[in-house]
């Protein structure tokens, strides 16, 4: 009986120490991840503030390029080199290609193009 007893004390002894190391390791797990997170969420920090400037200047762009498209910043710049054509005036535009072979514009109407100014007309026909 002394012998089973013996056993006994060993076996919860042995999960004592076990659930004491299991206790130590989780502990040590939770800081672990608290300082991961800590750290994620600086970083996640950083990126939004870092995506709220970009944001920023892009709408700063955006305004000054809907100031700078304006029908009336447009005349100003181009109103003293433009003036209205006369009734019987008769303007003749000569059709030609860019000295690298590149045009500006498309052939076919119902064709479509992402960049016009790299359009190839030579290689397409």
């Amino acid at each position: 009986m002394n012998n089973l007893s013996q056993k006994a004390r060993s076996r919860s002894l042995f999960f004592v120490i076990a659930m004491i190391a299991i206790t130590v390791g989780s502990g040590f797990a939770i800081v672990w991840m608290q300082q991961q997170i800590s750290r994620t969420a600086k970083r996640s920090q950083q990126v939004e503030s870092q995506l709220a400037e970009t944001v920023r200047k892009l709408r700063y762009l955006d305004e000054r390029i809907a100031t700078m498209h304006q029908p009336v910043v447009l005349q100003g710049k181009v109103a003293d080199t433009l003036r209205p054509s006369l009734d019987n005036q008769i303007v003749w535009v000569r059709e030609s290609n860019a000295p690298s072979g590149r045009a500006y514009a498309i052939s076919e109407a119902y064709e479509a193009s992402m960049d016009l100014a790299f359009l190839d007309l030579n290689t397409q026909r």
